[in-house]
């Protein structure tokens, strides 16, 4: 084809007009759906969007942000992303983002309280829409949260510090414990056999209340603390090995211990469930690819994230915030497999 001085092949750009008419929609539904923080039929929505796809329609996100004052973005600052349950948790947090059309900036402060401030201070110059903030210390991060929290809605995840009183959603980490105890309760005689925790330093709200409901349940059993590492678990049981352990039930802070535990066992030529039983907490990925498969306490991950992004689109699309001093927790389950079993060995 023949293509004469002067013209040219280039389309002009498709408009939000362009998709309503293809619809027989208002240019607001249209808005409405390809925001996707506002209320309408999921029928509905597919046309628009389907029709969006097909015309080659592409949000003008400048021109967006510009209007909202609103950058559709989120900072989330995690402790230590070398711990599998912290990198899986982020994963959730950008999946569940990215389907709202919200970018997800990670930043790990590698467990060091100055890295984690000058990632807050990162993201505030980002001017993110909020903040996700996992903190690396109970009592250390808390002049972190205060300066996020005093200038973006911020939500703590998972962790909590002790003061100020700011939004938090979490795993109801005492429960989890309980069930742990339970667990073994019914097929141990823990009066004979107490079981032995291998966890972390309380530095952070995990550590604290997962160590203290198990001291709660069995003041008298023996407790090691170290780390949140596989390489902890690994050197807590060659420990307990060479102090004349030979046998009995390990509960761990996180499953990243547990598999240390695991190997550190196996390592010296036990067998478990036959010699040690071994139960986890966080239900990462790995544990029932384990060998023996991991017995563990699963967070709620899933419930954990969704709230969080209703909490920061409902700020985001004007249907007003969570109070400061919010607390959404959930309860978690136990997950019981190979590595602690349910019936007596």
């Amino acid at each position: 084809m023949e293509t004469s001085a002067g013209s040219t092949n280039k389309r002009s750009a498709v408009t939000m007009h362009d998709v309503a008419a293809h619809v027989g929609v208002s240019i607001a539904t249209v808005s409405r759906a390809l925001s996707g923080n506002r209320p309408m039929s999921q029928e509905l929505r597919d046309q628009v969007l389907a029709a969006a796809d097909k015309l080659g329609y592409r949000v003008n996100l400048l021109g967006r942000a510009l209007r909202l004052q609103r950058t559709f973005s989120l900072g989330l600052v995690v402790p230590d992303l070398e711990n599998p349950f912290f990198s899986a948790l982020a994963q959730q947090v950008s999946r569940s983002f990215s389907k709202s059309n919200i970018d997800v900036f990670i930043y790990s402060a590698d467990n060091d309280i100055k890295l984690e401030h000058r990632a807050i201070q990162s993201f505030l110059g980002r001017q993110v829409d909020g903040l996700v903030l996992i903190p690396c210390h109970e009592i250390d991060s808390q002049a972190n949260v205060l300066l996020a929290d005093s200038s973006v809605i911020t939500i703590q995840l998972d962790r909590l510090v002790r003061s100020p009183q700011t939004r938090y959603v979490g795993c109801d980490n005492r429960h989890g414990m309980k069930l742990v105890v339970e667990h073994l309760h019914r097929d141990v005689d823990l009066n004979r056999q107490p079981p032995i925790f291998v966890g972390a330093r309380a530095t952070s709200s995990s550590a604290h209340e997962r160590l203290d409901a198990f001291a709660r349940s069995l003041p008298n059993a023996k407790r090691l603390l170290g780390s949140f590492s596989f390489e902890w678990g690994q050197q807590a049981a060659s420990d307990l090995i060479d102090q004349g352990v030979t046998a009995g039930s390990i509960v761990t802070a996180a499953d990243v211990i547990a598999l240390g535990v695991i190997a550190g066992v196996q390592a010296r030529g036990y067998r478990i469930p036959e010699d040690f039983r071994v139960i986890g907490f966080d239900d990462i990925g790995v544990s029932f690819l384990a060998h023996p498969a991991l017995t563990s306490v699963r967070q709620p991950v899933d419930q954990m994230t969704n709230t969080i992004v209703d909490i920061v689109l409902g700020d985001i699309a004007g249907h007003g915030v969570a109070p400061r001093n919010a607390r959404r927790v959930f309860k978690p389950d136990l997950m019981i497999r190979e590595s602690s079993p349910s019936s007596p060995l």
